[in-house]
């Protein structure tokens, strides 16, 4: 494929072209002007020729002669005044020519510095790469198109920054999480199965192996269900009603709450007549494991005695649960990956269900709002799209 034109060439042409246009249209109107002026004022110099009349003398008078020098003299200025026209003619030409080159030099001159910050951009952002994303453009010079899109560039380069950082730790988190079951099973196999074990040895060994493989599972199946999410929707979306998969979520989370000796409670909003009381466009899975994250989180991080409250609307939902005080500034951080709240040490959570509720809502385009009780625990808010 041939290679357009550069912009500075392109600048260039169009600047000789345009040059060269105007400069001949005004030399073209000076010497035609010149040329009707020359032919109206020549005429009027030279004497006027008369004939005698066959029949007498003329009746405005005698005739004039005319002299051969003054003939000669009119014919002399008129061959001189068509060769200053053709000299005319042949210098604009040149003039032309030559206004041509000078601005398409201009041109050049013009567009080479205007267009060096693109060279300053398109260097910059060549030379960045995974490994070199902090650096930045930062152009100087007067706030103008380029340093606006400097600054959009810029901008983009942070965002990207920012995304494989959080890449970068989530990938070295994930390996830490799962490198701590497999150690914890090969110890049982070294240390809990020795080659003299008991029934009692094997039996211990045997269930903290199927614990750390539920945890390695469970764990997996957690990052698929993040995968997911941050691939987005596509055109999966459909209507879902969200107060029926609460009521199921709900349900069957009540065993669980029971066992641990929390209250867990489902308030559903008023239905409008022939509708649901929260139809939204979501993906099904996705919505149901944003609502089971949230509800599972709720009633694992709280106390004896405590509560878990779950409402739904037309505008959304709300989990609301009590257990440990948490401190304003910790709330962002119990979003981001393998970050556990007072149940650190929880064996059953993979550390992911609020990043998957986070990821959930981005990919539906939801608004989530996650603020700390006063008396412990978390208010849980997800704004929802209704249809």
């Amino acid at each position: 494929m041939t290679r357009p034109l550069s912009i500075r060439v392109r600048t260039a042409l169009v600047f000789a072209v345009a040059s060269m246009v105007l400069t001949a249209a005004v030399l073209g109107f000076v010497n035609l002007a010149s040329q009707q002026s020359a032919a109206r004022s020549f005429p009027a110099t030279l004497p006027p020729v008369t004939s005698p009349s066959p029949g007498g003398p003329s009746p405005t008078g005698p005739a004039t002669p005319v002299e051969p020098e003054t003939l000669q003299d009119s014919a002399s200025s008129l061959r001189i005044v068509a060769q200053v026209a053709a000299l005319q003619w042949q210098w604009s030409a040149v003039g032309i020519v030559t206004a041509g080159v000078l601005a398409g030099g201009v041109g050049w001159l013009v567009s080479r510095r205007m267009l060096r910050p693109i060279d300053a951009i398109t260097e910059t952002t060549t030379r960045i790469s995974a490994s070199n994303l902090h650096e930045r453009i930062d152009l100087g010079g007067p706030d103008d198109e380029l340093r606006r899109l400097s600054t959009t560039i810029d901008a983009l380069l942070e965002r990207l920054d920012t995304a494989f950082e959080s890449q970068r730790r989530f990938i070295a988190q994930a390996a830490h999480e799962l490198r701590t079951p497999l150690a914890v099973q090969r110890a049982a196999l070294q240390i809990g199965l020795p080659d003299d074990a008991s029934p009692v040895e094997v039996v211990t060994a045997r269930e903290e192996l199927l614990d750390q493989n539920r945890r390695t599972e469970h764990l997996v199946e957690s990052l698929l269900v993040l995968a997911e999410a941050d691939r987005g929707l596509d055109d999966r979306a459909t209507v879902v009603d969200l107060a029926a998969v609460a009521d199921d979520v709900t349900g069957a989370a009540l065993d669980a709450a029971g066992r641990v000796d929390v209250t867990l409670t489902y308030r559903a909003g008023t239905a409008p007549p022939g509708g649901a009381a929260a139809a939204v466009r979501g993906e099904p899975t996705l919505v149901r494991q944003l609502l089971a994250n949230l509800v599972d989180n709720a009633v694992e991080y709280n106390r004896p005695g405590g509560f878990v409250t779950v409402g739904v609307d037309a505008a959304g939902l709300t989990v609301e649960n009590s257990g440990p005080v948490v401190a304003p500034g910790d709330v962002a951080g119990l979003l981001e990956p393998f970050r556990r709240g007072g149940a650190a040490g929880s064996r059953r959570h993979s550390g992911l269900g609020l990043s998957i509720v986070v990821a959930v809502a981005r990919a539906h385009g939801w608004e989530l709002a996650v603020a700390p009780r006063p008396d412990g625990g978390l208010h849980v808010r997800v704004g929802v799209s209704s249809v």
